[in-house]
């Protein structure tokens, strides 16, 4: 069982390596408060923040869930970052590596790189998606017992 301050905690330890320029504690907190109810209706159950205790399999599709959702945003963004640059003059990436040797220049290809983060959202979501499946057919109950139990 696990609250969802201990969840933010375990994202940001082994999502993020407590990397805050990556993102912060608290932004990963107040998200996990305002998207349960998206919880809720994924595998059909009433958490609520007063009791903010989650079984373990609930936790794994929640923090998949932000995990989808944060590289969401992610792609949108560096998406964003292409369209501001092709109003722009500059269509070049920021510089990866130089060299002197022959005068070499190396910069990050942002279609590239949004590509990649659209890649990890499409990974997340499918591993949601897998996530809730077993969770609903292994939480479901039968809707009718047949033969002599009944």
């Amino acid at each position: 069982m696990a609250a969802l301050e201990d969840l933010a905690k375990e994202i940001m330890e082994c999502e993020f390596d407590n990397d805050s320029d990556l993102n912060s504690l608290q932004s990963i907190e107040c998200w996990l408060e305002a998207n349960l109810g998206m919880l809720n209706t994924l595998i059909d159950a009433e958490y609520c923040l007063e009791s903010q205790e989650l079984d373990s399999e609930a936790s794994a599709i929640y923090k998949q869930l932000y995990l989808h959702q944060y590289y969401v945003k992610k792609a949108r963004n560096a998406m964003r970052g292409i369209i501001a640059c092709s109003d722009t003059s500059s269509t070049e990436g920021e510089i990866l590596s130089l060299s002197d040797g022959e005068s070499r220049v190396t910069f990050a290809n942002k279609n590239e790189t949004a590509k990649v983060i659209r890649g990890m959202a499409q990974d997340a979501k499918i591993a949601l998606d897998q996530l809730v499946n077993k969770y609903n057919i292994y939480q479901s109950e039968p809707r009718q017992v047949g033969g002599i139990e009944a």
